[in-house]
């Protein structure tokens, strides 16, 4: 975990891949800062496998606007992926039905709406597309039009199209972490009066560091 941003309202996280959104994150703030856990509020999540750019709310009151925001779409997230193949066409947007199935949670895609489903939608963008060890991968860019439960992570498996180090959503591509990293988090700062804008990397280690556009 690394400190992207702070100010007396939220503080911008650059999430390792391992660490809990909602758990871990607070205790480890909490024992750089000295303050409470409790002093550290989560509204929103990145998936624990993935990494990237998440803020908390340093107030009550912060936190609520955060929330707020994210609720109206006006928190915006990107963020990058690396999948087995590549879409085609290279740019587009896919819409699904998704269920969540709570004994495994996992996500599986379904054909009609029903108790527990729910519409997912993202657009992608093909970065870059490589071959790796006899295996075609593509470096992606992904903005989300909602946040479901491993969104990203079912509606490119679904296409079999699975992130490289997804087992649990049929990976044969081995990586050290799942390849999904937020790269972009950016709203309207109402304190400071502006937008605001926060951008990370990915660590330089494979697959990341095989493709030119991150390098």
């Amino acid at each position: 975990m690394k400190i992207t941003n702070e100010t007396d309202n939220y503080i911008v996280i650059n999430k390792a891949a391992g660490e809990d959104s909602e758990h871990d994150i607070p205790h480890i703030l909490s024992e750089l800062s000295g303050k409470q856990v409790s002093d550290f509020y989560c509204v929103h999540r990145l998936d624990k496998a993935a990494a990237g750019l998440i803020v908390y709310g340093k107030t009550k009151a912060a936190a609520a606007e955060l929330t707020s925001l994210i609720q109206k779409d006006e928190l915006k997230k990107s963020y990058l992926a690396v999948v087995a193949g590549t879409p085609d066409p290279e740019s587009g947007t896919y819409t699904d039905l998704l269920y969540k199935d709570k004994s495994k949670q996992k996500m599986f895609p379904v054909k009609r709406m029903r108790k527990g489903v729910k519409e997912a939608s993202l657009d992608y963008k093909v970065l870059e597309t490589i071959e790796a060890d006899g295996n075609i991968i593509s470096l992606v860019s992904i903005e989300l039009h909602t946040g479901r439960f491993h969104q990203i992570r079912c509606q490119f498996a679904s296409r079999r199209m699975p992130l490289l180090g997804d087992g649990k959503y049929g990976s044969r591509i081995r990586a050290k972490n799942l390849c999904l990293f937020c790269n972009k988090l950016w709203f309207f700062d109402i304190w400071q009066k502006k937008a605001v804008e926060f951008i990370a990397q990915p660590d330089s280690e494979i697959p990341w560091n095989m493709f030119n556009s991150i390098r």
